[in-house]
């Protein structure tokens, strides 16, 4: 394995002298960077012991033949791209060079050790092949590559820093999270006088630009594509909020509802722990949607939706900018009054505008918090996820039946994702048609389909909304 300036005189008059076996290029001894392994998806099942490792040289480093499939210059070279010098003994000079290793390591790691080896194996055959014909070289020179960080090489040892950050749920952050820094680096380079060139247009529907940015080099790609691999993604989904579980929060919500006569300001909070149930179960909402419900909008529609004259509903609306949307819109959700299971959606709904009204207010977000100058901002989606917790903790205490003791509530349900995905695994069990459930959930494909509207459960006029009503509710009353 050769660095692509090796034996060359560069332009700053350096030679080159890169050249390895690929076992003999290994990652440093100092290397931190995490490689993910099967046991580190759950150590509670999966323990070291009970696994052997089949590649113990897996991302540790190279293999013969890895310099045919990927770009390599050596350390050094790269070094002397980014720095201008040969390496000192500065201590910040060997932290480079060991992020520089690592993401050779991680380029040349983008390819499994069996493609590398077929590709090796072809390349003797060419060899062969060529002395049979009297051919001396068969392939073109390889000559020296440019002085500058033409790969993106600083970029790449910058995003492995960040890929050593402290992560939410795992030791370090996620892949998904140290990439953004590639993004960010390429949004500012495109903002330079040369970092975009030619635009071209297909059939008006849509544009390439190109780019000079090192972060989209052919090295860069490789790079990041070897990192992906070594970081893996340890996915935590949210855990599914079940129907028991649901009904089982209502039960308790019921007794703090009488437990709180006369005290409005807490009987609003019961009521408003009971509207995220509403939103994100019956609703199917998502976690960033349930703060967007507008309180002065469904007081307006309250009473033309109840005395609907064939399918009385409860008028959810939801106000703001909405993904695959242009600007603020108001969005209507008809929900059933009652589901089949027995959750009564217009009790709980007519129970937080009575509350509010008793407080004196009419209008405004149904989730709010305490602004500047006495006045009130939206709430963040993560300001449910306490009243959401609680209820859960609650019914785990009472019904560990329902909620086993081992689920650790905080960690494993949020408003995020818990009430959608239970909601749509309950629809399935019920036999709820795909089509209603995919109306009801993907609502966004009304600003998809170019101006066709489609029967879904999002309408942005409330008279759209009233004559598909039996249709819309379909879903919220199954559950």
């Amino acid at each position: 394995m050769v660095c692509g300036n090796f034996g060359k005189r560069r332009e700053n008059g350096l030679v080159c002298d890169g050249a390895w076996h690929g076992s003999c290029y290994r990652q440093c001894e100092t290397d931190p960077f995490p490689v993910l392994q099967a046991a580190d998806l759950d150590e509670s099942f999966l323990g070291p012991e009970s696994l052997e490792e089949e590649d113990r040289d897996r991302f540790k480093c190279a293999r013969d033949g890895d310099h045919m499939m990927c770009p390599f210059q050596c350390d050094e070279c790269h070094f002397y791209n980014i720095q201008q010098r040969r390496p000192g003994v500065k201590v910040q000079d060997n932290v480079l060079l060991m992020c520089i290793r690592r993401a050779n390591l991680d380029a040349f790691w983008s390819r499994e050790t069996a493609t590398v080896e077929a590709n090796r194996r072809e390349g003797a055959r060419v060899l062969s092949g060529s002395a049979r014909l009297g051919l001396d070289q068969p392939y073109p020179e390889r000559k020296p590559f440019g002085v500058g960080d033409t790969f993106g090489m600083l970029i790449a040892c910058q995003s492995l820093l960040r890929s050593l950050d402290a992560g939410r749920n795992t030791g370090t952050i996620q892949y998904e999270t140290m990439r953004k820094l590639r993004s960010h680096y390429s949004n500012f380079y495109h903002t330079l006088p040369d970092g975009t060139g030619l635009t071209t247009i297909a059939d008006g529907r849509g544009s390439s630009t190109f780019t000079g940015s090192p972060t989209y080099s052919y090295w860069f790609r490789r790079f990041m594509s070897g990192c992906h691999r070594r970081m893996g993604d340890t996915w935590m989904p949210d855990r599914a909020t079940t129907l028991d579980e649901v009904l089982h929060s209502y039960i308790l919500l019921e007794e703090d509802w009488g437990r709180f006569v006369g005290d409005w300001d807490m009987r609003l909070q019961t009521a408003l722990t009971a509207i995220i149930l509403v939103g994100g179960f019956s609703g199917g909402l998502r976690g960033e949607e349930l703060p967007k419900l507008e309180l002065g909008a469904i007081r307006k529609y309250w009473g033309e939706a109840i005395h609907h004259n064939s399918t009385p509903h409860v008028p959810l609306v939801l106000a703001g900018r909405f993904k695959m949307s242009e600007g603020e819109k108001l969005f209507f959700l008809p929900l059933a009054c009652r589901s089949t299971s027995g959750i009564d959606n217009r009790l709980w709904t007519h129970r937080m505008l009575e509350a509010y009204g008793h407080l004196g207010i009419y209008s405004g977000p149904v989730f709010r918090v305490a602004g500047k100058r006495e006045k009130v901002k939206r709430s963040a989606m993560g300001d449910l996820d306490p009243l959401f917790h609680g209820i859960l903790s609650r019914v785990q205490e009472r019904w560990p039946r329902v909620i086993s003791p081992t689920v650790k509530i905080q960690d494993e349900t949020s408003v995020r994702r818990s009430l959608r995905r239970g909601s749509t695994t309950e629809a399935s069990n019920r036999g709820i048609p795909k089509e209603v459930i995919e109306a009801n959930q993907r609502w966004g494909k009304h600003q998809r389909s170019r101006g066709v509207l489609p029967s879904m459960s999002m309408m942005e006029r409330y008279s759209d909304a009233r004559a598909n009503v039996g249709y819309l509710i379909r879903y919220s009353l199954g559950l």
